[in-house]
């Protein structure tokens, strides 16, 4: 048994730990552990205690010559309640050339990759708990993004912005498919509702629609909207009324804040997480821009012919 996993073993058997005060955790535990996994902290090029970063005290920054920084800091205690504190240590990390932000509470401990697009939790790519995890787990953990030699090769930080890369890249595909299951619920559920506003709202604008043409219109746009695929070259206008297409788009501008509402609840339900409204947001744009531009093409081609 490595001295590393030595010391996380006896930590997990002693409790006294989570009433340890920050001084007794930087002697007892997180100097311990930065000697295990090959730190020197005699060495200021290695190790700079009370590293100075925009008026704020970050306990340790670890040095690698050329790959950038890694801040390791006590925020106590590490949960809900220090969130601000949590976040601000990220947001000064991206600022400087930090690679890796550890937070810990010498119980719990978070791994941050800073520059990682996204919310707080979308730049959290590890985390640790020492007395409840087993220690060959934490072990394997520690020594795969703090290891000295594997900081300084770079590997670390690939590794840590590789997890985070991959977990963008599959929760942006999960967002995009709830997106557009979300908003055929909701043109499915409010079908009626919407067919009749588009007639009343091409009225409005001088032109005559009726229910029947804003029917078809609407039957035909929720078809072509209604799956990941849509785009604007397939979503033909053609034989149906551009005045209907016309209103609808007005429409969908007019009550943008209610459908973000709408999906929101939509994707919640179904999905059991909470979307950003910013995504949302864009969604929508994004569907009122392919609808825009096939009404466009449709109305281009009916001047042509009548021409």
């Amino acid at each position: 048994m490595s001295q590393l996993a030595t010391f996380l073993e006896n930590v997990r058997g002693d409790s006294r730990i989570t009433a340890y005060s920050t001084l007794q955790l930087k002697q007892a535990v997180i100097m311990k552990i930065l000697h295990s996994l090959g730190w020197d902290a005699f060495d200021l090029n290695k190790v700079q205690a009370d590293h100075l970063v925009a008026g704020t005290t970050i306990d340790y920054a670890l040095q690698t010559p050329s790959n950038g920084m890694i801040f390791l800091h006590l925020v106590m205690p590490l949960d809900e309640s220090t969130h601000d504190t949590q976040d601000k240590i990220l947001k000064l990390a991206a600022a400087e050339n930090v690679r890796i932000a550890v937070l810990t509470d010498g119980v719990r401990w978070s791994f941050f990759s800073p520059h990682q697009r996204g919310t707080f939790n979308d730049k959290e790519f590890a985390h640790l708990n020492l007395l409840e995890q087993e220690p060959d787990d934490t072990e394997q953990v520690l020594k795969h993004f703090l290891t000295y030699r594997i900081a300084v090769s770079g590997t670390a930080f690939a590794r840590a912005e590789k997890i985070c890369a991959n977990r963008m890249k599959k929760k942006s595909s999960n967002i995009s498919a709830a997106q557009w299951q979300a908003w055929t619920s909701i043109l499915q559920q409010f079908g009626d509702v919407f067919t009749e506003l588009i007639a009343v709202e091409a009225t409005r604008k001088g032109a005559s629609v009726s229910l029947e043409d804003a029917q078809k219109f609407f039957a035909k746009f929720t078809l072509l909207t209604s799956s990941e695929g849509a785009q604007a070259k397939k979503m033909k206008y053609d034989g149906f009324s551009i005045a209907a297409a016309q209103a609808w788009a007005e429409l969908m501008r007019q009550l943008e804040v209610l459908f973000v509402e709408l999906m929101i609840i939509e994707i919640e339900k179904a999905h059991d997480f909470k979307p950003e409204k910013e995504t949302v947001l864009q969604f929508l744009h994004n569907a009122d821009t392919l609808h825009t531009q096939a009404a466009l093409q449709a109305n281009s081609k009916r001047s042509r012919a009548e021409a």
